[in-house]
C-alpha cells in the first residue's frame, strides 16, 4: 500500500442499509436521489463515503451509485450489512436463529433489530453471504471509485446471554472439539467431563470463573467462530481483488466471552479499525483516546481507522451541537489518525428514525452540524499532510492489557475498561503520551513506567520481567485485583502486602477519603478497598477514617506503587486533581510530563486537552477545552517553544509549533 499523503474524512451513506431496509421512505431512489446527496457530501468536504450492502441490496443500483462517486471524485469504503437478514429468511430458515444459554431464540419477534438476526453458521446464510461478497468483488474489485473494503460492521455473537447455542453451532463446535483432543478422553481429563463420544459432546451453559475451564474453552472457540467467519470474507475479497485493502470494523474488546471480538486478529487485516462514539464531556479525551490508543499499539504500522463517528446526537444526547462536534473530530486527528467516517447521511431516514442523524434533517441539508463539519473540514485540509504522515510523541507510559488479561478479567466481570481509562486518564491529564503494551511482558518493556490493571493474569515469567524492569530503573504500579478477598491475598504476597480483609461497598460509587503523608486531604478512593495486616514498603497516603496505607511505594528499589484501593477506577469516577498531585509527588523528576500546561485550573484539567501530532513536514498542537470558560492557556511541548492561546469555551484549536 502506498504512504498516504491526505486523510480521509468521509461519510456513511447508508444506500441500500440491507436486510431490514425495504421501506422506500428510508432510502434514496436511484441516481437522482443519489447525485443530489453525493453533491452536498462533496460540497461539504468529504472526500468519501462508506456504504453498507446487504443479502437484498441490489447490484446494479450500486454500480449507479459508485459510477457518480467517480464522477465526482469521491472514494467508496465498500462494506456490508449481512448481519440483518430479513424476517422473510427467518421464515423461510427458522432454524437459522441464533439462540442464547438459556434457549431463547433471537429475533424474539419481526421488529426485534438487533444483530446477528441469525446463527452465522447456517449454511444458507454462509453460503448467501459468500456468493454477495463474491459479485461484489466481481464485479466492482476494479471499479476506479471503490478504494477500500469492510467486510463486516461491529461483528458480535449476537443478542442475548452468551449466545450461540443454536445445533449448526454445536456441529461446529463438535468438530473442533475432535480435532482439538482426537480422543474423546482426552476431552473429559482436561475439564472432568464424561460425554461418551464427540457426538454427544454439549457446550456448558452455567459460566465459570476459573482461567483454565470448560466454559472458557466454550468461549474461546466461539470467539474463534466469528473469527474465522470474518477471516473468510476478508479471503474472498482478497482472492477476487489480490491488491485489496480489508479489514472490519471493531467495537469493544473488553468482553470477549459474551461479544467474541478478537482485536488482537489486528495484524491480519489492511487496516485497523473502531467504532468511537464517546460524547464530548469531561470523559472524552480519557475514554476516546484510551480506545484510539489501543487500537494503534494492536495496529502498530498500519493504519488506524475510526469508520463508525458520532456525527449527530442519538436517543441519548452524545453530541450536542457544531462545537462538540469540532472539538471531537480535532481529538480524532490528534491521535494521529488516518481515516475518519462520521454516522450518518440520510435526509430520508432522519424522517423515519429523526434521532439517528444530525447531520442533516428531513429534506434539509443546512443543519448548523453539517456546516460547522463543513467549515472544520476546510480549515484542517491545509495541513493534512501533517496528520497523514505524521505521529504522536513516544509513549514513555504504558499499561499493560494482554490477550489473556482480557480474558481472564471478563471472565470474572472485573471492570477492566474502567480501570485502564481511569489509568490512561490519570496520566493523560498529567500530561503524558500513554500507550499500551498488548502482548506478553518479557525483558525489553519499552516504556519508563508501565501500570499493570490486572494482576492475576501476569505469569510468573512476566513477573520477573518486572521485577528485573524496577531493578533497572524502571516503574511499576501495580493494582490489586477487587474480585475477592482470597485473589487480594495472591497478588499482595507477590507485591508484598498481607492483606487481611476486602471491602466493596454496594453503590455505584462509594468510598473513602485520603490524605498524604502530612496528613493533608489528596482526594477519594471510590469503589474498593483492602485493609493490611502487613506490608513491606513505604505509605505514600492514608485512609482519612482509619489511617491505614492506602498507597505504598515498595518493590526493587522503591520503584513499585501499590494502591489498596482501585485507583484507575476511582480516578474514571471523579477525575480528582489530589489523586494527580499524589501520583505526580512518586514520578521520578526525570519523567518530565510530554506537554505541560499552564493557566487551566486544577479542577478543569480533565476538560483542557493538548496533543502534539510530529512530522518531517511540521508539527501540529491539538488544544481542546470542553469547559464553559475561556481560558488564556500556556502550552508547551517537551522539546518545543511554548505557545499562548486565547482558547475559547468549548473550543478546539490547532497551532504549528517549533522545536526548541
Amino acid at each position: 500500500m502506498t504512504e498516504r499523503r491526505t486523510l480521509s474524512i468521509g461519510i456513511h451513506y447508508e444506500y441500500p442499509f440491507g436486510g431490514m431496509a425495504r421501506r422506500s421512505e428510508w432510502l434514496p431512489q436511484g441516481p437522482a436521489d443519489y447525485r443530489r446527496d453525493l453533491l452536498m457530501i462533496k460540497d461539504t468536504g468529504f472526500d468519501s463515503i462508506r456504504i453498507r450492502i446487504g443479502l437484498d441490496s441490489h447490484l446494479d443500483d450500486v454500480a449507479s451509485l459508485l459510477d457518480i462517486c467517480d464522477e465526482l471524485g469521491l472514494r467508496v469504503l465498500y462494506g456490508f450489512a449481512t448481519f440483518y437478514v430479513h424476517n422473510d429468511f427467518l421464515e423461510e430458515f427458522p432454524d437459522a436463529k441464533s439462540i442464547d444459554r438459556h434457549g431463547v431464540t433471537y429475533p424474539l419477534h419481526p421488529h426485534d433489530y438487533r444483530w446477528q438476526r441469525c446463527c452465522i453458521n447456517h449454511p444458507e446464510y454462509r453460503k448467501r453471504r459468500a456468493q454477495l461478497l463474491t459479485d461484489s468483488a466481481v464485479r466492482f474489485g476494479d471499479h476506479p471509485a471503490v478504494g477500500d473494503w469492510d467486510v463486516h460492521n461491529e461483528p458480535s455473537l449476537g443478542p442475548g446471554e452468551c449466545p450461540c447455542y443454536n445445533p449448526h453451532s454445536l456441529q461446529i463446535y463438535r468438530a473442533y472439539c475432535e480435532k482439538t483432543y482426537t480422543d474423546i478422553s482426552g476431552l473429559n481429563e482436561a475439564f472432568g467431563l464424561a460425554f461418551n463420544d464427540f457426538d454427544d459432546v454439549e457446550p456448558p451453559r452455567v459460566p465459570n470463573e476459573a482461567p483454565a475451564s470448560y466454559w472458557r474453552f466454550w468461549r474461546e472457540f466461539m470467539s474463534q467462530n466469528l473469527t474465522d467467519f470474518l477471516m473468510e470474507g476478508v479471503d474472498i475479497i482478497r482472492r477476487t481483488v489480490p491488491q485489496a485493502n480489508v479489514s472490519f470494523n471493531f467495537t469493544y474488546p473488553w468482553k470477549p466471552d459474551r461479544s467474541g471480538q478478537d482485536w488482537w486478529v489486528v495484524d491480519q487485516l489492511g487496516y485497523a479499525s473502531t467504532s468511537l462514539y464517546r460524547g464530548s464531556d469531561e470523559r472524552t479525551a480519557s475514554w476516546a483516546g484510551s480506545s484510539l490508543s489501543l487500537l494503534k499499539a494492536m495496529a502498530g504500522p498500519k493504519e488506524t481507522w475510526v469508520t463508525e463517528f458520532q456525527g449527530g446526537p442519538f436517543k441519548q444526547e452524545f453530541l450536542w451541537r457544531g462545537p462538540q462536534l469540532e472539538a471531537e473530530i480535532h481529538q480524532v486527528f490528534s491521535h494521529a489518525i488516518d481515516a475518519l467516517y462520521l454516522y450518518r447521511w440520510e435526509p430520508l431516514l432522519a424522517g423515519a428514525e429523526p434521532w439517528i442523524n444530525g447531520l442533516t434533517d428531513v429534506d434539509n441539508y443546512d443543519t448548523e452540524r453539517r456546516l460547522r463539519v463543513k467549515e472544520v473540514i476546510a480549515n484542517l485540509r491545509p495541513h493534512e499532510h501533517i496528520v497523514a504522515r505524521g505521529h504522536n510523541v513516544k509513549a514513555r507510559v504504558g499499561i499493560h492489557v494482554s490477550r489473556e488479561c482480557i480474558w481472564t478479567s471478563s471472565l470474572q466481570d472485573v471492570p477492566t475498561s474502567d480501570i485502564t481509562t481511569g489509568q490512561y486518564g490519570l496520566f493523560l491529564d498529567l500530561g503524558y503520551e500513554v500507550t499500551f503494551l498488548t502482548e506478553t511482558l518479557t525483558s525489553d518493556i519499552d516504556v519508563e513506567l508501565l501500570c499493570i490493571p490486572y494482576m492475576p493474569a501476569i505469569t510468573k515469567d512476566e513477573w520477573d520481567a518486572l521485577q528485573a524492569f524496577m531493578e533497572s530503573g524502571g516503574k511499576v504500579i501495580a493494582e490489586l485485583p477487587m474480585t475477592s478477598l482470597e485473589q487480594c491475598q495472591e497478588a499482595g504476597g507477590q507485591l508484598g502486602l498481607e492483606c487481611k480483609e476486602w471491602i466493596e461497598p454496594i453503590y455505584f460509587i462509594a468510598g473513602w477519603s485520603l490524605e498524604d503523608t502530612d496528613r493533608k486531604f489528596c482526594g477519594f478512593a471510590f469503589h474498593d478497598r483492602v485493609l493490611l495486616k502487613g506490608f513491606a514498603g513505604e505509605p505514600r497516603a492514608y485512609y482519612q477514617d482509619n489511617g491505614e496505607p492506602a498507597l505504598i511505594q515498595g518493590g526493587p528499589k522503591g520503584n513499585l506503587l501499590i494502591p489498596t484501593f482501585a485507583m484507575g477506577r476511582s480516578y474514571w469516577s471523579s477525575f480528582h486533581h489530589g489523586l494527580r498531585h499524589l501520583l505526580k509527588s512518586w514520578l521520578p523528576d526525570s519523567l518530565e510530563p510530554d506537554i505541560s500546561v499552564q493557566g487551566v485550573p486544577a479542577e478543569y484539567r480533565t476538560l483542557m486537552e493538548a496533543r502534539l501530532v510530529e512530522s518531517d513536514e511540521g508539527n501540529l498542537l491539538f488544544t481542546i477545552n470542553r469547559s464553559g470558560f475561556d481560558w488564556e492557556v500556556t502550552v508547551q511541548p517537551r522539546g518545543y517553544e511554548a505557545v499562548t492561546l486565547q482558547l475559547p469555551h468549548y473550543g478546539a484549536m490547532y497551532s504549528l509549533v517549533q522545536p526548541q
